[in-house]
């Protein structure tokens, strides 16, 4: 092996496996990048859940017969279905961009 040149090629040489590597670590930056956006999607549906819940906790304590309870019931779980066809369609929506955009043909980088 001649004398200036390393042992070990870095990532970003002209090597065949240096283009595989840039390659791997580009898609590896993608994929981070679109779970870190799903992971705070969701736990901000979380939070909102965990709000919502709390709220209605301390409406049930105000309730005066069962009728106001059931009504306050009502309310909730008719929001509750919505807030979650709506955290459902957001997250298929975002799983989808990131399929279609794994999808898409990506060009290896090129070497001189």
């Amino acid at each position: 092996m001649p004398a200036d040149k390393p042992k070990y090629a870095s990532a970003d040489s002209a090597t065949p496996f240096g283009t595989i590597f840039t390659f791997n670590r580009n898609a590896l930056e993608a994929w981070a990048h679109k779970m870190s956006k799903l992971s705070r999607e969701m736990a901000q549906f979380m939070q909102s859940r965990l709000k919502e819940e709390a709220a209605m906790w301390e409406r049930l304590a105000t309730c005066q017969d069962a009728s106001e309870l059931l009504q306050c019931q009502s309310e909730f779980l008719a929001k509750t279905g919505t807030d979650y066809a709506e955290a459902a369609q957001k997250l298929s929506r975002l799983m989808v961009d990131f399929a279609n955009a794994s999808l898409k043909p990506h060009r290896a980088p090129e070497t001189d």
